[in-house]
C-alpha cells in the first residue's frame, strides 16, 4: 500500500493516531474492583505492562489517588503506523470517606494488577450484635 493509503486505514481505526512525525499520549483510567470486608476496603487496578517503580500512589482525608507513565519506545527501528500500546498515562482517583486509617494504607503491585488496602477505622467495623 502506498502511504496516503495506510494513514487513511489508521485514522478509520484509530481517532487518538496523529500523523507525521509527533508523538502523541493516550490517557488511560485504568478498571477497578472495589471489595469490602469487615477490616477494610480493597481497590484493585488492571495496570498492565507498567514498571512498579513507575506507580505514584497516595491518600489523603479526601482522596485515593494512583498515577503512572508507561513511556517506553515502541518503534522497533522502523516506522509506527498505530500505536494503541505505547506510551499511555495511567490516573484514577477515587474520592474517600472518613473511617479510613490513613497511616496504614497500602499497595502492592502483582501481574499487572496494583491492590491498594485502606483500613477502616474501628468505630466504622461492622460488629455483630448479641441477642438476648
Amino acid at each position: 500500500m502506498e502511504t496516503r493509503k495506510n494513514n487513511a486505514l489508521i485514522r478509520a481505526c484509530c481517532n487518538a493516531i496523529i500523523p507525521g512525525e509527533e508523538r502523541f499520549e493516550i490517557a488511560v483510567c485504568p478498571a477497578a474492583d472495589i471489595y469490602e470486608t469487615n477490616d477494610a476496603f480493597i481497590v484493585e487496578l488492571d495496570m498492565p505492562g507498567v514498571a512498579k517503580e513507575s506507580i505514584t500512589v497516595t491518600a489523603d482525608a479526601q482522596m485515593l489517588s494512583v498515577s503512572s507513565a508507561q513511556l517506553t519506545d515502541r518503534t522497533k527501528g522502523g516506522e509506527m503506523l498505530v500505536n494503541e500500546i505505547g506510551e499511555k498515562k495511567y490516573k484514577r482517583e477515587f474520592r474517600l470517606g472518613t473511617g479510613i486509617k490513613l497511616d496504614e494504607v497500602n499497595a502492592k503491585y502483582s501481574d499487572g494488577v496494583l491492590s491498594v488496602t485502606l483500613p477502616k477505622a474501628d468505630e466504622v467495623k461492622a460488629r455483630q450484635i448479641n441477642i438476648q
